[in-house]
């Protein structure tokens, strides 16, 4: 119960994913199940963990069984956000990518109220995400600390995050209900992050038939690109409709190709 009423919704806080990178300490995931127990999220997964011994963690987290029991491992990390709608990455590191930048309140309250699921992604004790790992974000959320000593313990970061997400949520029983009256039609669900993924493929391949990344390395501009497709925060059907374009591109360029080699070799074969 909250001071004034009924608790919100449990359901919102089962929407929050948290995802952790190779993990490289046994305490530090125990801690940051704690800290979820604490914070009324359950939903966790690791990727490639140094090590996951579920007995051991609830000697150091106790009364987390719920949480330890659902625990999923990953070999790959595609796999561990593929049902997010949104991604949203933990780091210190300010990037030249238009990635959206949230401090953890700010993100807490802007997607929770959204109500999409979000996979909250946090790297490796050492070192953090890598730039591979950043790229599948579609926002950053950055810890104001002291700018002269910014690393976080990796159970600490979660904690400030989750403690803000479980404020917003919170809120949310006290605010008003958007004004519907003028919306002209019912969005339709948010793209995954699969989904997102699968397109940045035909994308970048369409791109790159057409000659855009010619004499260039096509990293920076792909990373570019799906800085504004996540920015422009693709529903399933505007999803669609830019895989539909992307595979026209693609077709088209395959083809203008094979004519060119065509007339080509016709005139070197001598035909008219």
């Amino acid at each position: 119960m909250t001071p004034d009423g009924p608790a919100p919704d449990p359901g919102a806080l089962d929407r929050l994913t948290v995802v952790l990178s190779e993990p490289r300490d046994l305490v530090n995931v125990a801690l940051v199940i704690r800290a979820m127990k604490n914070m009324g999220t359950s939903r966790l997964r690791l990727v490639r963990p140094v090590e996951f011994d579920a007995w051991r963690i609830l000697g150091i987290a106790h009364d987390t069984e719920d949480v330890v029991d659902t625990v999923e491992v990953h070999d790959e990390l595609a796999p561990a956000l593929a049902d997010a709608s949104y991604v949203l990455g933990a780091t210190a590191r300010r990037r030249s990518t238009r990635q959206d930048w949230w401090t953890p309140e700010q993100a807490a309250r802007e997607l929770l109220a959204r109500g999409e699921p979000v996979a909250l992604l946090l790297g490796r004790e050492d070192r953090g995400l890598s730039n591979d790992e950043l790229d599948l974000c579609h926002g950053l959320v950055h810890i104001p600390a002291n700018p002269e000593h910014r690393s976080l313990n990796l159970a600490h970061a979660a904690l400030v995050v989750l403690y803000e997400w479980r404020k917003a949520w919170l809120a949310l029983e006290e605010a008003e209900p958007p004004d519907l009256a003028h919306k002209r039609h019912k969005r339709a669900p948010p793209a995954t992050h699969a989904e997102l993924e699968e397109f940045f493929g035909i994308w970048e391949q369409a791109m790159d038939e057409v000659g855009f990344f010619r004499h260039i390395d096509p990293l920076p501009k792909m990373r570019s690109f799906r800085a504004l497709f996540q920015r422009a925060d693709l529903d399933r059907r505007e999803l669609g409709l830019m895989r539909a374009a992307a595979y026209e591109i693609l077709h088209h360029a395959v083809r203008a190709t094979k004519r060119a080699r065509e007339r080509a070799k016709a005139e070197i074969d001598g035909d008219p």
